[in-house]
């Protein structure tokens, strides 16, 4: 059985003109792109149309690639187009992102992050609306891709030590989050009178 192609041995084929192996790289990083678009806009419908602008975005410059992690030239390259769509449609800046295109009947999305001390889960829609663009970004990338920081500090265009801020300055806001919804829960668990019902919807909120 003829093993696989790695992505070093597929760019050097597609830089011979076998463009086929632009279809398997697709198909292999296309669940990764997406996925970040959709942490990135907060939105299905967007995050495909943006998954599809990053791979045409790659096909019409790959004679142009020279890097070592493809993977994380996708997720570059992906990043930028998510930057052009919050400029085009002034959101770039903003904190809280609609979550509008997300059936209402549908799970929500949970993230899960794991530090070197527990797990927390959140949801998607969560991470948009408590976390600013920049640390959002940080701890998807730390987190749900595993780049290291100097990787996410070259892939946005930081410091290091910017990178590892983001994350921890994020990681920080999750655990609050997390000790938050759980207390709730609790609360909700144990209600019983309509003060204390009060006293719940008061220190949650």
């Amino acid at each position: 059985m003829k093993k696989p192609l790695d992505d070093k041995e597929m760019i050097r084929e597609i830089h011979r003109g076998k463009k086929e192996y632009l279809n398997t790289i697709a198909e292999k990083y296309y669940d990764d792109v997406y996925r970040f678009c959709c942490y990135q806009v907060g939105s299905r419908q967007e995050a495909w149309d943006l998954a599809q602008e990053t791979f045409l975005h790659f096909i019409r410059y790959v004679d142009q690639y020279h890097y070592k992690n493809l993977k994380g030239y996708l997720l570059t390259i992906a990043r930028n187009v998510c930057i052009d769509y919050f400029r085009k449609n002034q959101r770039k800046n903003q904190q809280e992102i609609e979550l509008t295109s997300f059936p209402e009947e549908s799970k929500p999305q949970l993230l899960s992050f794991r530090t070197s001390q527990e797990e927390l889960i959140i949801s998607v829609e969560e991470l948009s609306r408590q976390l600013p663009p920049m640390q959002r970004e940080a701890v998807i990338l730390y987190y749900g891709y595993g780049f290291k920081y100097r990787e996410i500090a070259h892939m946005t265009g930081t410091g290091i030590a910017t990178a590892k801020s983001r994350v921890r300055q994020a990681t920080q806001k999750l655990k609050k989050i997390v000790i938050k919804e759980e207390f709730c829960e609790e609360e909700r668990n144990s209600i019983g009178t309509s003060s204390d019902r009060s006293d719940a919807k008061r220190n949650c909120t």
